[in-house]
């Protein structure tokens, strides 16, 4: 799908094949197009679903609305497995706006993940990075490697969206204890107010500044952003990138796997909504849709939604490469599964209330 064909738009055989596509489907199925919301419409999925659908049927040219399906789950899953479940329907959905969670919970061999995320194809995405905060050292002095001592880390679960954060401290030999249950920022912010965690993570977004002014009163700095390397952020107020911090206080760490897939960690949790066709969808009918993306994505009105809320959308060659962070090697993805089982026995703790 070169950028020649998405600049000028659709050949002849491209609209042929596209219409061939429709002839294809039953009548109904013509007059919709299905778009499975893995999440609430209060989600990031569904609040960009909500902004995006609008743009794509103008773009799109499509005879009727798109009707959104929103499945339950907070980290996408459930909506995922529906809309892999429902491929082989005739009236299947065309399309699906899930979070990076879905990548993330797949890549730990998550029981409940039924689907194949290497099998679809992204045309749109939202991102936003991390950052991770609280009241520790990052520089790992002989006392401290000798004290054993923990460092807590508010997380909704051992194995949610958190998981770069534990990663970090485990890569930087701080000994990293997620104690449970802190699902919100202001939760895990009151976690750390409280002396019951020592470090939190909490989304760069418009709440940001507020929360860390809150936070520095109290003595807790950011320590650094959780932001792969192909997903830079460039501001001045901001700490350093993990990579950043990790090869100067452990260099040869830095080298090693399990450094190489938190990139992949950090990059399922940076993506807050990704629009997916299936890996089966025709060569003209995607081409048609990354082209309405890329338009709906120089909209005006996507482009404040976006600003507003510190977010990055990536459409195009960005998005397919930024995607493609979340497919490393198989064996980066064992080394972290390895990881996450053998700490897991240690991280067993009482939940917190959050």
């Amino acid at each position: 799908m070169g950028a020649g064909l998405l600049a000028s738009g659709l050949t002849d055989h491209e609209a042929f094949a596209e219409n061939s596509l429709n002839d294809s489907l039953p009548p109904q199925a013509k007059l919709q197009t299905q778009l499975i919301v893995a999440g609430t419409p209060e989600t990031p999925s569904g609040r960009w679903a909500s902004l995006l659908t609008p743009m794509l049927e103008e773009n799109l040219q499509r005879p009727s609305p798109f009707t959104l399906s929103h499945a339950l789950g907070w980290d996408g899953v459930t909506g995922a497995n529906l809309f892999d479940a429902q491929q082989q329907a005739p009236d299947a959905p065309t399309a699906l706006m899930a979070p990076g969670t879905v990548m993330l919970a797949a890549m730990m061999g998550d029981a409940r993940v039924h689907y194949d995320y290497e099998r679809w194809l992204p045309v749109f995405m939202a991102c936003q990075p991390t950052v991770t905060i609280g009241h520790v050292s990052l520089h790992l002095s002989l006392g401290a490697f000798l004290s054993n001592r923990k460092t807590r880390i508010a997380v909704s679960n051992p194995a949610g969206p958190e998981l770069p954060t534990l990663l970090a401290f485990d890569l930087l030999g701080l000994r990293p204890q997620p104690i449970s249950g802190y699902a919100t920022p202001e939760s895990a912010m009151d976690a750390l107010y409280a002396g019951t965690v020592d470090a939190i993570q909490i989304p760069l977004d418009r709440e940001y500044d507020a929360r860390i002014a809150a936070l520095s009163k109290q003595g807790f700095v950011p320590l650094f952003v959780n932001t792969p390397t192909a997903l830079p952020v460039s501001e001045p107020t901001l700490p350093p990138s993990f990579m950043t911090v990790l090869q100067r206080e452990r260099r040869k760490i830095a080298l090693t796997p399990l450094a190489s897939a938190w990139q992949a960690l950090a990059t399922a949790v940076s993506i807050k909504a990704v629009l997916l066709l299936p890996l089966l969808t025709p060569p003209a009918a995607v081409a048609r849709w990354r082209h309405a993306a890329e338009l709906s994505a120089a909209h005006p009105a996507l482009i404040n939604a976006a600003a507003e809320n510190r977010e990055s959308m990536k459409t195009g060659p960005a998005c397919m490469a930024l995607y493609n962070d979340t497919m490393p090697d198989v064996s980066l993805i064992m080394a972290t599964r390895r990881w996450l089982t053998l700490n897991l026995p240690r991280w067993r703790d009482t939940t917190q209330p959050g």
